[in-house]
């Protein structure tokens, strides 16, 4: 349960929609997520949260309620691994003030290189249920395993991030990533990067997971179509096994770029046998949704109007500089008949708009057990004498 209780000193319409949308949520996570257990089992994720949250695009900042949505999110899953967190993190600590103290997180620093969009990767977690093991680290290749691009050889785009951490008898090494995508198709040199750097990181974890005493768990933002496309083989032939989700992780479903894989240690990451033991969350089916417009009408008009006030802002200055000025005219006319059109307007609230507010992506989960206690009492009773211990995660 996250901290509801500043909502009695906003206004009454802001605490009606907020509830309302929190209300939705809870239903949704109820129905089709598993509970949260204390010993048992361990919900853990992956939610690129679209440009969270700098507002370079022009399409927000996000107004309160969306943190409040963002946050009940976030508390249905015991650890979440995040993407496109911004340079500031004035909103993320907002995020972190709402889920309560029980919850911690880590982040990297920002992405300044080639296609690294100045985004951190990081986690979010419960820290009643699970302990940061105190390795962390961002991921470089060695010089033998750079990803060729044209005559370049280059690190990925956005180092992937991982982490140690443990639940109750699990002990993992939780990586996340977001792979360069690119604006092509496959056949491009642009795609042939995203493949390219699949591979580089699947295959560097693979050779470490052979030296490491823990399982390695891989998720985050692919930028996969399907898992069929060599963009998805790169995952498999390095021999990690994902959560076949039949649903896609884009906003209208249709793409599986996000991906919860694993490399199992001895068996030991486990899903449970529930029926909901995975799956993907469609949050904008609950919030937000097209139900909603008109309650959201007046915060999207705002948003336009900025951009409008904006564009005209640029062209009195360009045409000061004596420059051309036929595309801010042309944008200028576009963003006024939008206000002024509702179907245009509800349009750019449902494709646009509150994707900049929950996110263009939704979240993935993964349901694994964590109690290995009676296989572990097993294997003690059936000893013959003093024996080397075993590879068992055992919580320190």
């Amino acid at each position: 349960m996250i901290n509801y209780w500043p909502l009695k000193y906003e206004t009454a319409g802001m605490r009606r929609r907020t509830v309302d949308g929190l209300r939705a949520l809870r239903g949704l996570v109820r129905d089709r997520m598993p509970g949260l257990t204390q010993h048992d089992t361990l919900v853990l994720g992956t939610w690129n949260i679209r440009n969270f949250d700098d507002n370079r695009f022009g399409h927000g900042p996000r107004i309160k309620e969306s943190l409040y949505f963002i946050a009940e999110v976030v508390s249905a899953f015991d650890v979440l691994a995040v993407q496109e967190i911004c340079r500031d993190l004035g909103p993320l600590r907002q995020l972190m003030r709402l889920l309560g103290p029980g919850w911690d997180y880590i982040v990297t620093d920002v992405a300044e290189q080639d296609g690294g969009n100045r985004e951190r990767l990081g986690f979010i977690y419960n820290k009643a249920k699970v302990r940061f093991k105190g390795v962390a680290g961002e991921m470089v290749l060695p010089v033998r395993d750079l990803i060729a691009h044209g005559d370049k050889r280059l690190q990925p785009s956005r180092s992937p991030f991982g982490c140690e951490f443990q639940a109750g008898w699990f002990r993992f090494l939780f990586t996340t990533v977001h792979i360069y995508f690119g604006k092509e198709s496959q056949g491009s040199p642009e795609y042939a990067r995203r493949v390219a750097e699949i591979d580089a990181v699947a295959a560097n974890i693979a050779k470490r997971a052979e030296k490491e005493p823990c399982s390695y768990i891989l998720v985050g933002d692919f930028n996969i179509d399907e898992m069929g496309d060599p963009s998805g083989n790169a995952l498999v032939r390095n021999g990690f096994e994902a959560a076949q989700n039949n649903v896609g992780s884009n906003a209208d479903k249709t793409r599986f770029y996000d991906q919860i894989s694993w490399l199992p240690r001895k068996g030991t990451v486990r899903q449970t046998r529930s029926a909901r033991n995975q799956g993907v969350l469609d949050v904008l089916s609950a919030v937000m949704n097209e139900d909603r417009f008109p309650d959201y009408r007046p915060a999207v008009e705002a948003t336009v109007q900025g951009q409008l006030d904006k564009v005209r802002t640029e062209r009195a200055l360009r045409l000061a500089k004596s420059q051309d000025v036929a595309d801010q005219d042309r944008r200028i006319a576009k963003l006024s008949a939008q206000l002024g059109d509702s179907e245009a307007l509800k349009d750019y609230y449902l494709k646009t708009w509150r994707t900049f507010q929950i996110s263009d992506h939704l979240p993935l989960w993964v349901e694994l057990s964590i109690d290995f206690s009676a296989e572990y009492l097993t294997r003690l009773r059936n000893m013959t004498g003093t024996e080397k211990k075993d590879n068992v995660d055992i919580p320190m």
